[in-house]
């Protein structure tokens, strides 16, 4: 039953994606100038705080998943991968959530990119490297395909890398991976 659960919240973290596509994230998320970005915000100020709380939600979801299938796998190394990327996922959800409601009290500072620097890079780096250990947590679990596994772990790794390059990230890629492991596990509890 935790597995079948891990599945569905790894999933449930589609909704990071939904955030990631209202009409006011992108309007915001490309604009150079910082006052029309806070024209955006303000135009559609309820709008921009649901788009928050759902990446904040999804972001949360997917770290329970992982935490649920550490809970749930019956293989030992497995088990341990699993609660280490649960601890480093929720490492790096704690600054991302700091981030979201600073987005939401304090527009102004968003939009002028005065927000510290620093919870969006633990989260950039602690996520990927989080999902990225799950993958490594599925390949030693053995109850996937190897490929699954690996997929995961070298879209993350490049993630990171293009990252680390680019000094940006749009989040939502971390969660388009994460559908994959989801997807897969979903399917194999539904055949167990």
């Amino acid at each position: 039953m935790a597995l079948r659960l891990s599945a569905i919240a790894v999933l449930a973290g589609a909704v990071f994606i939904v955030a990631a596509v209202l009409p006011v994230s992108f309007r915001v998320f490309p604009e150079s100038s910082s006052d029309r970005r806070l024209q955006h915000i303000l135009a559609s100020e309820t709008q921009w705080t649901l788009a928050n709380v759902l990446f904040g939600v999804g972001a949360a979801v997917v770290v329970g998943g992982i935490i649920l299938f550490a809970l749930g796998v019956d293989d030992r190394a497995a088990r341990v991968v699993a609660l280490a990327s649960g601890v480093l996922a929720l490492a790096g959800l704690v600054p991302w959530i700091m981030h979201l409601s600073a987005r939401v009290t304090d527009p102004a500072a968003f939009a002028r990119g005065d927000l510290p620097s620093w919870w969006l890079w633990t989260y950039f780096i602690l996520t990927p490297s989080a999902i990225a250990l799950f993958g490594v947590a599925l390949l030693a679990s053995g109850l996937l395909a190897a490929w699954v596994g690996w997929t995961v772990i070298g879209t993350m790794a490049v993630i990171i890398v293009a990252t680390l390059v680019a000094g940006d990230m749009v989040p939502a890629v971390y969660y388009l991976v994460a559908l994959l492991p989801g997807t897969m596990l979903l399917m194999a509890t539904a055949r167990a």
